[in-house]
Formats: structure tokens, C-alpha cells, sequence
């Protein structure tokens, strides 16, 4: 029945779905709307192969792109379907929805000025997830919905899930583009960032909007009140460009030492996809004992629903 019935939907739907995989099912050319941007999001999915139980819904991974060309990154040189099939069958990952959405060069921030990407941020984590979880049978908790990224993605994930912890219980960074706020004084590091950041934080750059949006004074306010702390999977190669090691080095402590559950990953590898797809099985076995699509009730109890 849901082979039929997934099928009807993504004919009816007009995307495009890729065979060339035993096991879950992949989407291309998906959009959802968006009020924060004002424009659809371009979104691709991995499906697992089986619908949940009755009672039961899908945990729910965004897993976000670096730089470009986009969406399609992990499907086409990340080989995501063959590893997620393998974490499934395994057992290391529960069958789990897989949402890729394009960013751009927005690195994931909200930006904006003329010209800029848009509400970046709101738009994926508010009107991306509103519409999958309206799309399919997803676990629409924190428990059961995670954010990854590598590179500016990996930035952008941390991002996310630092500044909606209720929204995300775990976040996996593969190579991030993780660094601590840059001072006046930092002249070598204003000058870089007049190449790096693609005007996400302004044009020209501004050290005071990087600083804004920077991972590393989000740390202490993790946990505060009655919010959660998100689990965190920090992974680099000891080839990455400069400072990417440190980065997630220096924020592996830091997170530390607030109490949060954060692992640390260092291989050998460089800057590339060899890494990237080596290294996103380990993170999906990390991640698969963190999800929990019941949203911390019994099964029975548990929201049902199907595909639309």
C-alpha cells in the first residue's frame, strides 16, 4: 500500500525520483512556501523504504548543504541514500526522513539587505519544517527532529539548533565553519573575511553582524531557564583548512563545560566529499540513540496520520 501510495503522490507532484538505490526512496525538485523569504524553498528527500506503523511517525533529519552548487550535493556526491539505507538496515539510525533544502551562499542566516538571501534562518526552521511535517507522517517534536551540515552547513546547523533548542535535540557538524568572534584588533581575520562570507554579514563585511550571529557566545545561554540543551556531533578532518579544527576544538570545550553532550571527531581527511561521505555513517550511528519520534510518549498514544 504505501509503495501505491507514495508513488501516486510524486506523480500527481511532478518530481523527479531516483531508482538507482535499493531501499528508501528519493525526491527531487520539491518547494515549499515561504513567508520569511517570500519565495519557495527548493527542497530534495530521502523517504525510507517502509511507512511508519500505525500510531508511529518518522524522525526527521535537515541535513544542510556547504557551498555551492546546493540541494543536490548530498544525494549526487554525497551518496546520502546508500548510507542512510545501510544506518536503516543496520539499526544504528531509525527509518528517518532525510530533508535537503537550498541556502545559497546565505550561510543560513537572516539577511535582509538588498540583495541578500532573505530570511535564511526563520524561512528553514519555521516554514520548512511547518511544511514537512503538514507533507508527511513526521514526528513533529524536538525529539524527533535533528539538524547536520558540513561546512557552512555545518555552521548553519549549529546555528540552528543553538538558537531553537526546543525545535532540534541534536545537531552534527562535518568540517563546520566554526570560529570565535573577531576583534578589532584581528587584522589578518577582517581581511579574510572580506573574501569568506559572501556578504551574509554585510557588503562590505561587519565584524559587529559576524559577531551577532556567532556560535561562541551562544554557549552560555544554552540550558538557561527551561530550555534544552541540544546534543551536539562535532566532526573534522585534520586536513580541513585552517582553523576548522580549532574551531571545533575550542566549542567541544566550551560546550563542555556548560554540560552539554557533545562529541568530538577528528580523522584524517581533507576538505572534500572522500571525507564527508566516510564520515556521515559515524555521525548517523551517533545520532540514531538520540531520536525518539514518539515524542516521549507511548506509540499507541503517538499522533497517527499518512502521506498526503
Amino acid at each position: 500500500m504505501w509503495p501505491r501510495l507514495l508513488s501516486a503522490v510524486i506523480l500527481a507532484a511532478g518530481v523527479t525520483v531516483s531508482p538507482a538505490h535499493a531501499g528508501g526512496l528519493v525526491e527531487r525538485g520539491l518547494a515549499a512556501p515561504s513567508r520569511a523569504l517570500g519565495r519557495p524553498i527548493r527542497y530534495n528527500l530521502y523517504l525510507p523504504a517502509k511507512a511508519p506503523p500505525p500510531g508511529a511517525r518518522w524522525p526527521v533529519l535537515y541535513l544542510l548543504h556547504g557551498g555551492d552548487p546546493g540541494e543536490a550535493d548530498w544525494l549526487d556526491a554525497g551518496g546520502l541514500a546508500s548510507t542512510m539505507d545501510k544506518a536503516i538496515a543496520s539499526g544504528a539510525l531509525p527509518p528517518t526522513v532525510v530533508v535537503m533544502p537550498f541556502a545559497g551562499d546565505s550561510w543560513y542566516v537572516n539577511n535582509r539587505d538588498p540583495g541578500g538571501a532573505g530570511a535564511m534562518e526563520t524561512a528553514l526552521t519555521r516554514d520548512l519544517v511547518d511544511a514537512v511535517d503538514a507533507r508527511l507522517p513526521t514526528a513533529d517534536c524536538r525529539q524527533g527532529r535533528a539538524v547536520a551540515g558540513l561546512s557552512t552547513g555545518g555552521y548553519g546547523a549549529l546555528l540552528f539548533a543553538f538558537d531553537h533548542p526546543t525545535a532540534y535535540a541534536a545537531a552534527i557538524s562535518l568540517s563546520g565553519s566554526i570560529s570565535p568572534p573577531i576583534g578589532p584588533q584581528m587584522k589578518a581575520r577582517l581581511k579574510r573575511a572580506e573574501r569568506l562570507y559572501d556578504g551574509a554579514f554585510g557588503e562590505p563585511f561587519r565584524a559587529s553582524r559576524f559577531n551577532a550571529m556567532n556560535l561562541f557566545p551562544r554557549v552560555p545561554l544554552l540550558g538557561v531557564g527551561l530550555k534544552p540543551k541540544p546534543a551536539v556531533y562535532l566532526d573534522a578532518g585534520d586536513h580541513d583548512p585552517s582553523g576548522i579544527v580549532q574551531g571545533a576544538t575550542e566549542l567541544h570545550l566550551a560546550l563542555l563545560r556548560r554540560g552539554v553532550d557533545s562529541t568530538l571527531r577528528v580523522v584524517g581527511g581533507r576538505h572534500e566529499w572522500a571525507l564527508w561521505r566516510r564520515e556521515l555513517g559515524p555521525a548517523l550511528a551517533w545520532l540514531g540513540p538520540r531520536l525518539d519520534a514518539t515524542c516521549g510518549q507511548p506509540v499507541a498514544a503517538a499522533r497517527t496520520g499518512t502521506a498526503e
